[in-house]
């Protein structure tokens, strides 16, 4: 162990060549450096008719806003 310290040691400080690789070691290539991220768009309403995904979660939002509405007047005693 003495002689395994003082070997990194004198590796450490210069005095040694570092060591050779092991056999049969291949170096693995640099990988690319991460792109850079999008730039954030502003928050917009949603349209129901510019996105297709969004149409059903709108429909069922403003029914159910309408349910409310009609519920909220038939315990006013207002709506017939």
């Amino acid at each position: 162990m003495p002689k395994l310290m003082r070997s990194l040691l004198a590796w450490l400080e210069g005095k040694v060549a570092p060591p050779a690789p092991a056999a049969g070691y291949r170096p693995q290539p640099a990988s690319p450096p991460p792109s850079p991220p999008l730039p954030r768009r502003a928050e917009s309403p949603l349209d129901g008719d510019a996105s297709p995904l969004v149409r059903p979660y709108l429909l069922a939002y403003e029914r159910g806003a309408e349910r409310r509405e009609r519920t909220f007047l038939y315990e006013l005693g207002v709506a017939s």
